[in-house]
């Protein structure tokens, strides 16, 4: 029993902690910013668990708002026809 309680202690001492707010990263979110496959879409691999849902709904609301405002533009209006008969080859009227 001594060596597993040692190994959770060594396995508590090496868990990550959030840069952002001081929690400690559950064990998914561990495994998620160690395991190959998910560490590409772990996001920022110093913020714990709720921190990257921040940065997610933040990133998502921002998205969000831009794609309202390029909606909300005017469409470029028409400007006046150029003078058409002050060409090389056109006739003054």
């Amino acid at each position: 029993m001594p060596t597993e309680q040692r190994r959770a202690a060594q396995r508590e001492a090496e868990r990550p902690v959030c840069k952002r707010c001081g929690r400690k990263f559950t064990d998914e979110r561990w495994q998620e910013i160690t395991v190959h496959r998910t560490a590409v879409r772990a996001g920022d691999k110093s913020v714990c668990g709720p921190c990257r849902a921040d940065d997610v709904a933040r990133e998502e609301a921002a998205a969000e708002a831009a794609r309202l405002e390029a909606a909300a533009l005017p469409e470029p209006q028409d400007g006046p026809e150029p003078d058409r008969g002050r060409g090389w080859f056109r006739r003054r009227t």
